[in-house]
Protein backbone atom coordinates (compact mmCIF):
# COMPACT_ATOMS: atom_id res chain seq x y z
CA UNK A 1 0.00 0.00 0.00
CA UNK A 2 2.90 2.73 0.79
CA UNK A 3 3.92 2.06 -2.98
CA UNK A 4 0.67 3.47 -4.04
CA UNK A 5 0.63 5.71 -1.81
CA UNK A 6 3.97 7.20 -2.98
CA UNK A 7 3.62 7.54 -6.17
CA UNK A 8 0.41 9.48 -5.86
CA UNK A 9 2.24 11.60 -2.98
CA UNK A 10 4.62 12.29 -5.53
CA UNK A 11 2.52 13.05 -8.38
CA UNK A 12 0.79 15.14 -6.04
CA UNK A 13 3.74 17.10 -5.54
CA UNK A 14 3.98 17.88 -9.07
CA UNK A 15 0.43 18.96 -9.44
CA UNK A 16 0.77 20.94 -6.11
CA UNK A 17 4.30 22.61 -7.57
CA UNK A 18 2.41 23.43 -10.59
CA UNK A 19 -0.41 24.51 -8.94
CA UNK A 20 -2.47 21.95 -10.72
CA UNK A 21 -6.12 21.38 -8.21
CA UNK A 22 -5.70 17.43 -9.36
CA UNK A 23 -2.86 17.52 -6.11
CA UNK A 24 -6.04 17.30 -3.78
CA UNK A 25 -6.51 13.95 -4.75
CA UNK A 26 -3.28 12.73 -4.56
CA UNK A 27 -2.37 12.63 -0.49
CA UNK A 28 -4.15 10.93 2.27
CA UNK A 29 -5.02 13.56 4.48
CA UNK A 30 -6.19 11.22 7.39
CA UNK A 31 -4.55 11.04 10.84
CA UNK A 32 -3.11 7.73 9.27
CA UNK A 33 -1.82 9.20 6.31
CA UNK A 34 -0.35 11.68 8.06
CA UNK A 35 1.70 8.92 10.21
CA UNK A 36 2.54 7.19 7.10
CA UNK A 37 3.79 10.52 5.63
CA UNK A 38 6.73 10.77 7.71
CA UNK A 39 7.91 7.67 5.40
CA UNK A 40 8.98 10.58 3.48
CA UNK A 41 11.55 11.18 5.73
CA UNK A 42 12.95 7.83 5.68
CA UNK A 43 13.27 7.55 2.24
CA UNK A 44 14.67 10.78 1.92
CA UNK A 45 17.86 9.55 4.00
CA UNK A 46 19.69 7.95 1.14
CA UNK A 47 18.87 10.18 -1.44
CA UNK A 48 20.27 13.21 1.11
CA UNK A 49 23.44 10.71 1.57
CA UNK A 50 24.06 10.31 -1.87
CA UNK A 51 23.50 14.36 -2.52
CA UNK A 52 25.55 14.89 -0.18
CA UNK A 53 28.28 12.72 -1.12
CA UNK A 54 28.42 14.02 -4.91
CA UNK A 55 28.53 17.78 -2.88
CA UNK A 56 31.34 16.83 -0.86
CA UNK A 57 33.35 15.31 -4.00
CA UNK A 58 32.23 18.53 -5.70
CA UNK A 59 33.67 20.96 -2.90
CA UNK A 60 36.81 18.94 -2.84
CA UNK A 61 37.16 18.93 -6.42
CA UNK A 62 37.07 22.18 -6.77
CA UNK A 63 40.71 23.42 -6.59
CA UNK A 64 39.37 27.06 -5.03
CA UNK A 65 37.93 25.22 -2.35
CA UNK A 66 40.18 26.80 0.62
CA UNK A 67 39.85 23.33 3.02
CA UNK A 68 40.07 19.73 3.14
CA UNK A 69 36.82 18.60 4.56
CA UNK A 70 36.52 15.18 6.27
CA UNK A 71 33.99 13.06 4.66
CA UNK A 72 32.28 11.32 7.77
CA UNK A 73 31.83 14.32 10.00
CA UNK A 74 30.47 15.78 6.83
CA UNK A 75 28.42 13.36 5.34
CA UNK A 76 27.02 13.31 10.03
CA UNK A 77 26.45 16.64 9.62
CA UNK A 78 24.03 16.83 6.68
CA UNK A 79 22.32 13.90 7.85
CA UNK A 80 21.58 15.27 11.44
CA UNK A 81 21.06 18.63 10.23
CA UNK A 82 18.38 17.64 8.16
CA UNK A 83 16.61 15.38 10.86
CA UNK A 84 16.86 18.24 13.34
CA UNK A 85 15.70 20.83 10.56
CA UNK A 86 12.16 18.43 10.16
CA UNK A 87 11.08 17.88 13.73
CA UNK A 88 12.31 21.67 14.56
CA UNK A 89 10.44 23.22 11.47
CA UNK A 90 7.56 21.03 11.70
CA UNK A 91 6.92 21.97 15.55
CA UNK A 92 7.96 25.83 14.30
CA UNK A 93 4.77 25.73 11.92
CA UNK A 94 2.47 23.86 14.27
CA UNK A 95 2.77 26.94 16.14
CA UNK A 96 3.00 29.53 13.67
CA UNK A 97 0.14 28.14 12.01
CA UNK A 98 -2.28 28.34 15.22
CA UNK A 99 -1.15 31.72 15.65
CA UNK A 100 -2.10 32.76 12.71
CA UNK A 101 -5.41 30.86 13.15
CA UNK A 102 -4.74 28.58 10.47
CA UNK A 103 -4.55 25.24 12.80
CA UNK A 104 -7.46 23.41 10.84
CA UNK A 105 -5.08 23.19 7.40
CA UNK A 106 -1.96 22.08 9.58
CA UNK A 107 -2.15 18.77 9.35
CA UNK A 108 -2.74 18.61 5.26
CA UNK A 109 0.67 21.03 5.32
CA UNK A 110 2.21 18.55 7.36
CA UNK A 111 1.29 15.23 4.80
CA UNK A 112 2.46 17.79 1.34
CA UNK A 113 5.64 19.08 3.61
CA UNK A 114 6.58 15.41 4.68
CA UNK A 115 6.42 13.99 1.23
CA UNK A 116 7.34 17.24 -0.76
CA UNK A 117 10.71 17.23 0.99
CA UNK A 118 10.97 13.39 -0.60
CA UNK A 119 10.40 15.14 -3.75
CA UNK A 120 12.28 17.95 -3.80
CA UNK A 121 14.76 16.13 -2.65
CA UNK A 122 14.91 13.51 -5.63
CA UNK A 123 14.88 16.35 -7.80
CA UNK A 124 18.02 18.34 -6.22
CA UNK A 125 19.55 14.92 -6.46
CA UNK A 126 18.94 14.42 -10.00
CA UNK A 127 21.34 16.72 -11.71
CA UNK A 128 23.97 15.09 -9.23
CA UNK A 129 23.47 11.87 -10.70
CA UNK A 130 25.41 12.42 -14.16
CA UNK A 131 28.08 14.16 -12.48
CA UNK A 132 28.62 11.38 -10.07
CA UNK A 133 29.11 8.91 -13.29
CA UNK A 134 31.65 10.80 -14.57
CA UNK A 135 28.94 12.61 -17.71
CA UNK A 136 30.21 16.12 -16.73
CA UNK A 137 32.19 18.24 -14.23
CA UNK A 138 31.71 20.41 -11.30
CA UNK A 139 30.58 23.15 -12.96
CA UNK A 140 27.89 21.94 -15.14
CA UNK A 141 26.92 20.39 -11.76
CA UNK A 142 26.85 23.13 -9.61
CA UNK A 143 24.70 24.96 -12.49
CA UNK A 144 21.91 22.25 -13.62
CA UNK A 145 21.59 22.64 -9.65
CA UNK A 146 20.14 25.86 -9.41
CA UNK A 147 16.93 25.00 -10.99
CA UNK A 148 16.55 22.44 -8.02
CA UNK A 149 16.94 25.02 -5.70
CA UNK A 150 14.12 27.32 -7.29
CA UNK A 151 11.62 23.85 -7.28
CA UNK A 152 12.40 23.84 -3.57
CA UNK A 153 11.45 27.70 -2.73
CA UNK A 154 8.73 27.25 -5.01
CA UNK A 155 7.10 24.33 -3.55
CA UNK A 156 7.64 25.70 0.05
CA UNK A 157 5.32 28.83 -1.14
CA UNK A 158 2.82 26.67 -2.58
CA UNK A 159 2.06 24.67 0.31
CA UNK A 160 2.23 27.72 2.57
CA UNK A 161 -0.27 29.11 0.06
CA UNK A 162 -2.35 26.64 -1.54
CA UNK A 163 -2.58 24.37 1.61
CA UNK A 164 -1.57 26.59 4.47
CA UNK A 165 -4.04 29.29 3.38
CA UNK A 166 -1.69 31.81 4.29
CA UNK A 167 -1.94 35.11 2.80
CA UNK A 168 1.02 36.01 0.02
CA UNK A 169 3.43 37.62 2.51
CA UNK A 170 2.91 35.60 4.93
CA UNK A 171 3.59 32.74 2.52
CA UNK A 172 6.76 34.31 1.36
CA UNK A 173 7.95 34.68 5.59
CA UNK A 174 7.35 31.31 6.00
CA UNK A 175 9.45 30.39 2.92
CA UNK A 176 11.89 32.62 4.15
CA UNK A 177 11.94 30.89 7.64
CA UNK A 178 12.51 27.63 6.38
CA UNK A 179 15.44 28.95 4.76
CA UNK A 180 17.13 30.15 7.64
CA UNK A 181 16.28 27.65 10.12
CA UNK A 182 17.67 24.94 7.59
CA UNK A 183 20.94 27.01 7.24
CA UNK A 184 21.30 27.77 10.78
CA UNK A 185 21.20 24.51 11.81
CA UNK A 186 23.83 23.13 9.20
CA UNK A 187 25.81 25.84 10.36
CA UNK A 188 25.54 24.38 13.95
CA UNK A 189 26.11 21.09 12.95
CA UNK A 190 28.88 22.10 10.96
CA UNK A 191 30.73 23.74 13.50
CA UNK A 192 30.23 21.08 16.11
CA UNK A 193 30.92 17.96 14.28
CA UNK A 194 33.59 18.73 11.00
CA UNK A 195 37.07 19.81 12.17
CA UNK A 196 38.81 22.65 11.10
CA UNK A 197 40.31 21.39 7.42
CA UNK A 198 43.50 22.09 6.75
CA UNK A 199 44.03 24.46 4.02
CA UNK A 200 44.18 23.07 0.64
CA UNK A 201 47.31 23.70 -1.85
Amino acid sequence: MIGNELIRAMTGAFYLLLGDDRARGCFDLTPAGAMRSFTGLLLSLPVLFFSSTAAWRLAMGNENFPVDIPFGPFITAEMLGTIVYWAAFLYAMSRISRALGLSGAYLPYLVTFNWGMLFTNLVFALPLVPFSLGLYGEGAALFFMLPALVILFLYHWRIARDVLGAEQGRAIAIVLFAALLSFSIDQIFGFLLIPAGEFAG
